[in-house]
């Protein structure tokens, strides 16, 4: 599956997820290479698009550096979808808002707001005042990719949900 995003200030992203193999990777000319990666031999184990929500199998490189990434458990509370990575000595969440809208912030400083439309279609606003490396920015759109953009609320967590990609 490949998402192509229009970025305001990076331009042309592309989010490439491979669930089968484990793999998510974002493409830009202005972005560096960025992946985050499921271990081999890792079980599928959550219907996110990694298909995993457990940090020792994930694998996340930025530009050559790697990183840390710990996933909430993924269950009833939108809380609990939240994202925790850590990269080039900074802490990064990525927190759902609803049940289509998520936050991208570095030390408690929000940097972006993602929001995901009916048709599918993703759009990121940059907060203005706020200063984002390429890397920065590539690690946001691989958390999009490797776990989706909001979360259900309390009902549909436990009743269950299909765990849609972006």
């Amino acid at each position: 599956m490949v998402l192509v995003i229009g970025d305001p200030r990076h331009g042309r992203v592309e989010i490439f997820v491979d669930r089968e193999r484990g793999v998510v990777e974002v493409g830009s000319p202005a972005l560096p290479n960025a992946t985050i990666v499921r271990r081999d031999g890792s079980p599928v184990g959550d219907p996110s698009p990694i298909g995993t929500r457990d940090p020792r199998q994930l694998v996340l490189t930025v530009g050559g550096d790697s990183g840390r990434v710990s996933p909430g458990t993924g269950f009833a509370t939108r809380r609990s979808y939240r994202i925790r990575a850590e990269f080039r000595d900074a802490s990064y969440e990525f927190t759902p808002r609803s049940a289509n809208a998520s936050r991208f912030a570095r030390n408690g400083v929000e940097l972006a707001a993602f929001e995901r439309a009916p048709t599918g279609w993703l759009d990121v606003s940059w907060a203005p005042d706020a200063s984002v490396t390429p890397g920065e920015a590539a690690l946001a759109y691989l958390l999009v990719g490797a776990y989706g953009v909001g979360s259900p609320g309390v009902l549909k967590s436990v009743v269950g949900h299909g765990g849609a990609a972006f």
